[in-house]
């Protein structure tokens, strides 16, 4: 079954190409609602062109991956999946979509990369930073070539909503 994914910047899509892709083995297609604005993600018009893409590529089934910090609006904050899930599935509107699905990432992305060493659930991109040499300034496409490079695997059961991912991919 062929796959897409839908995520917030282009260094989240660069470790689905370049760590998942390879390691499952899977038909995925990944694409980037837009460089670093993740908010795009949560723009309905951009939304719903990037899944009509992935729906003339052929997939079958998308997900929509949508970090739990994502905030666009002033004062706007989830502190958790379900408040966040509730209010994206109608901001988006998905009712007409459905093969699609929507899975947040508690926090960030960064923390399924961190789960290679330890329990990653509620951590933040600077959590896996002090994983690596912290003397200069690291960029979140710095974070995923360091963690590719450090050759660890991911482990859902340190990550809840890795977990969940992967299960829904059936894995």
């Amino acid at each position: 079954m062929k796959v897409g994914l839908i995520v917030e910047g282009d260094s989240d899509k660069l470790f689905f190409e370049k760590y998942f892709k390879p390691k499952l083995k899977r038909d995925i297609i990944v694409t980037s609602s837009g460089g670093k604005d993740g908010c795009k993600i949560l723009n309905k018009k951009e939304v719903h062109k990037d899944i009509t893409a992935l729906l003339k590529r052929k997939c079958e089934k998308i997900y929509v991956l949508v970090d739990l910090d994502t905030q666009c609006t002033q004062g706007q904050q989830f502190t958790n999946y379900e408040s966040l899930k509730s209010w994206y599935k109608s901001k988006i509107d998905f009712s007409k979509l459905s093969s699609t699905s929507i899975v947040v990432v508690i926090k960030e992305i960064e923390s399924w990369m961190l789960s290679a060493w330890e329990n990653s659930n509620n951590k933040i991109k600077e959590d896996l930073k002090k994983k690596f040499d912290n003397k200069k300034k690291l960029t979140e496409e710095d974070l995923v070539k360091r963690f590719l490079s450090s050759k660890k695997d991911i482990d859902r059961t340190q990550n809840n909503s890795l977990d969940y991912f992967l299960t829904e991919l059936g894995i």
